[in-house]
């Protein structure tokens, strides 16, 4: 009698062993939960770099784009005021929110593509330098530009917006 009792004093109950495979279920759970997260994070980062490269594209042909002197007429088609969905040189539709055509991420391992638009907005600030108080000011020729590039993830519309100022070549 006295061996038995010992034994049951040393092993595990079953409610024992169930609340310890309750706990670790619970950590797993909790673990996995956090993998799927930092997984869209990094696929929503890998989105957000393609959104700004495309953006930072447009914008440096936009100030590199020449002859622009307005002064003279001379206006490249990426700085004409308005809005556009063209992009590139030779400059190529970027799509719609409804047909996207700009390619913002493509995987390398499965191929899959997340497809985009851009819109680029250019406006003359009209701005003038003024010498005096009488004076009516020298033009700028300082242009606005905007570049914006959306796409669509996981059902929600995410959007990179960038802005700079071009000044007349001369």
């Amino acid at each position: 009698m006295k061996s038995s009792r010992h034994f049951r004093n040393a092993a595990f109950t079953l409610i024992e062993a169930m609340i310890a495979i309750g706990i670790f279920g619970v950590y797993a759970g909790v673990g996995v939960t956090a993998m799927v997260r930092m997984n869209t994070n990094a696929a929503l980062s890998r989105l957000q770099t393609g959104a700004s490269t495309l953006a930072q594209g447009q914008i440096d042909l936009c100030l590199s784009d020449q002859p622009f002197n307005p002064q003279y007429g001379q206006i490249p088609p990426e700085l004409t005021v308005g809005t556009s969905t063209m992009y590139g040189n030779p400059q190529v539709n970027s799509g719609t929110s409804t047909a996207p055509a700009v390619a913002v991420y493509t995987d390398p391992t499965s191929g899959n593509t997340v497809l985009g638009w851009m819109t680029t907005t250019v406006t003359n600030t009209n701005a003038t330098l003024a010498a005096g108080s009488n004076d009516s000011g020298a033009a700028l020729y300082l242009y606005q530009i905007t570049v914006t590039v959306s796409y669509n993830y996981r059902n929600k519309t995410r959007s990179v917006t960038m802005c700079t100022l071009r000044a007349s070549d001369s």
